[in-house]
């Protein structure tokens, strides 16, 4: 229920005047589970995600990793009890999101790190160091 004024014109037709008031932004629109966007690049050393988490308390943020899967969750119970007051409207609702990714199998799974900046999770997978050079020749010995 909203407590809102709506504003009615007499010259607009009914199709814009109930696509314009309509609350289709508001109540189930926005309770809806939210998917963070993510980008994720190779390098020569590794591979980075970055998830754009904004307004996001760093210590709600889970990192888990399960074999080759990385999942990035987040969890906010409406902690905030506001019954001293009257709200007209009152939008502000617990929020939580998940995200997995399927890591490569070239990455070493142990040393995954993390760092959260100004609202940006950056999550660096570094590959395997392996002993052969791409430029490096080997013979391999046929039996």
């Amino acid at each position: 229920m909203t407590n809102l004024i709506k504003k009615h014109e007499i010259f607009n037709p009914s199709f814009f005047r109930d696509f314009f008031e309509d609350d289709f932004l508001t109540d189930s629109f926005f309770h809806r589970r939210i998917t963070p966007p993510i980008n994720i690049w190779e390098t020569e050393d590794g591979y980075s995600v970055e998830v754009s988490t904004p307004g996001i308390e760093k210590d709600n943020i889970k990192i888990q990793r399960q074999k080759n899967i990385l999942t990035i969750s987040y969890e906010q119970s409406d902690k905030k009890v506001y019954e001293d007051k009257n709200y007209h409207r009152r939008e502000f609702q617990s929020r939580s999101f998940s995200r997995s990714i399927n890591l490569p199998e070239d990455v070493d799974i142990d040393k995954i790190t993390s760092v959260y900046t100004d609202g940006i999770l950056t999550i660096s997978v570094p590959k395997l160091k392996s002993k052969v050079t791409k430029d490096e020749v080997i013979d391999i010995e046929i039996k």
